[in-house]
């Protein structure tokens, strides 16, 4: 659900940058994992949180200084499913996406390795089928149907877009 950029203060809280939509939709979650690189991944409880905008501050338990703080900076930070607020429509977890097939008029793209944050539209990151990169933003003018029960991402790019991060050859 996002990453934690810093700390605030002595005592030991989090900011997290929320990956998308507004922070004070989590303000509900009582508990997060946060993992670092490829380390398992740490369940605390959350004690108390603050949401300003896409920042979420959080003070979990077991976290009570800014040295323990600072160690947790870049961590992602992740909501069991069974406890993340509802999406709205046309909202999808980042997590589900990625490893979907990507399809534009039904011929196959490639699949979703990552999604880049950005300030207006996320980006979908599709190793494209011959290995290429390519960058699909995630707004519904792009992205006509994401079909989680089938694992696909229907697209209908503008002129030009798959071809933008294409080698030639």
């Amino acid at each position: 659900m996002g990453r934690v950029h810093g700390h605030r203060g002595r005592g030991g809280e989090l900011t997290v940058r929320v990956a998308a939509g507004g922070a004070a939709r989590w303000s509900a979650v009582d508990e997060v994992w946060l993992q670092r690189g490829e380390d398992a991944a740490e369940r605390f409880e959350v004690q108390h949180e603050k949401a300003y905008r896409d920042r979420w501050v959080l003070k979990l338990k077991g976290i009570d200084d800014s040295d323990a703080a600072e160690r947790w900076r870049g961590a992602t930070v992740a909501v069991a499913r069974d406890r993340a607020p509802a999406l709205g429509e046309f909202e999808h977890w980042h997590a589900t996406l990625v490893g979907m097939e990507v399809l534009a008029a039904e011929r196959r793209i490639g699949t979703v390795r990552d999604i880049q944050p950005t300030a207006g539209s996320d980006l979908l990151v599709v190793e494209a089928d011959g290995g290429d990169e390519v960058l699909i933003p995630l707004h519904r003018d792009i992205v006509i149907d994401v079909d989680e029960a089938a694992g696909t991402v229907c697209i209908d790019p503008p002129q030009g877009l798959l071809d933008l991060n294409r080698e030639d050859d």
